[in-house]
């Protein structure tokens, strides 16, 4: 049976980035949901696509949050094209139906040394390189998107697996996030920000497109609803500001830290509502050190961010992200346009 740390490697290509000519977080964290599919198949002794439930329902890893930090030197752009990124990911089980897994990620290879510290999350704050948390449950479909059941694999108590004594901190947290509405701040955020006006009525609507939103068992997959996030995160910035920005000011906002929690899924033919709240990070606050090479940073923002499901109204994710701005120093055009824009903010002004 294998428990232990699971090497995986990945050459960053063309299809792996996004404009700017950097990874993709979206497509990264596609690869790290498989790579962590593949884990809790090597686990179970089987290949992915043999996972069922008791009853013989065909099992699918649901994501029930994500936590993922760049850290060190690495950004999206520095994890850009013909880099090779080394993922190291080991995964526990709890109750036989949910599995946490720890990702550890950098662009050489993670001795083992550093990964036999590791135990928990928690551990993986301390780390001066990048790393990631995901939480799944087993799920199968119930007549429907808005209709999942967790079940524990067939065969998975005859395996012997060892498993958390304690549920892990994303089922935990995914809870109190739901109830609560209240997403714990990053460690290292300001204590400040300034929150950015919004004159738009109501949230901003994204049509769920069937050809790319759907994974192979029929569901919007988790790495779209970052995806809509994103989405709603450039329109709010060009449309509902008082002073809106260029679609090429957003094109360079890159993710440094993304908290996300998942709640339900929809149908293909239903909407989803993003709403959005920005605010941005007072200069002199955060730490500039870790520009991409030949870029400048001029700000960094944090986002709050919540899907609700068009149909009903239920709230589908909610997620806390910081974003910098990394701007290459050749794009003169959008630097002189981020400071003119920081000058019309109160208290922003250079």
């Amino acid at each position: 049976m294998q428990t232990d740390w699971n090497d995986f490697a990945l050459v960053v290509q063309m299809p792996h980035m996004a404009p700017g000519e950097k990874l993709s977080e979206v497509e990264f964290l596609k690869i790290l949901a498989a790579y962590q599919w593949e884990a809790i198949a090597r686990v179970l002794e089987r290949r992915p696509s043999e996972i069922y439930s008791d009853p013989g329902d065909r099992l699918y890893g649901s994501v029930i949050d994500v936590e993922l930090k760049l850290a060190g030197h690495h950004s999206q752009e520095t994890l850009g094209e013909d880099v090779t990124i080394h993922v190291r990911n080991r995964v526990r089980f709890f109750a036989k139906k949910f599995v946490e897994g720890l990702f550890l990620i950098d662009d050489k290879e993670i001795p083992d040394s550093l990964v036999s510290s590791i135990k928990t999350r928690e551990d993986l704050r301390s780390l001066d390189i990048s790393w990631a948390c995901m939480t799944n449950a087993f799920i199968a479909r119930g007549g429907g998107n808005t209709k999942l059941k967790v079940f524990k694999p067939a065969g998975a108590d005859e395996l012997g697996i060892p498993e958390l004594e304690e549920p892990p901190f994303g089922i935990h947290e995914q809870g109190r996030v739901q109830s609560s509405g209240e997403i714990e701040p990053f460690d290292d955020a300001p204590d400040a920000s300034i929150p950015l006006a919004d004159h738009a009525r109501g949230g901003i609507v994204y049509e769920i497109v069937p050809e790319s939103d759907l994974n192979g068992a029929g569901l919007v997959y988790f790495a779209r609803y970052e995806a809509m996030m994103n989405y709603g995160e450039r329109r709010f910035l060009m449309e509902h500001l008082d002073h809106p920005v260029s679609s090429e000011l957003v094109s360079y906002l890159s993710t440094d830290h993304r908290k996300a929690f998942f709640f339900a899924n929809a149908s293909p033919t239903d909407r989803v509502e993003v709403r959005v709240d920005a605010r941005l990070l007072p200069p002199g606050t955060f730490d500039a050190s870790n520009v991409p090479p030949r870029h400048r940073m001029p700000m960094k923002m944090l986002f709050r961010i919540d899907l609700h499901r068009g149909s009903d109204g239920m709230l589908m994710a909610s997620c806390l992200v910081r974003k910098s701005l990394n701007v290459p120093g050749n794009a003169k055009a959008v630097l002189a346009e981020c400071e003119r824009w920081l000058r019309t903010l109160p208290g922003a002004a250079r």
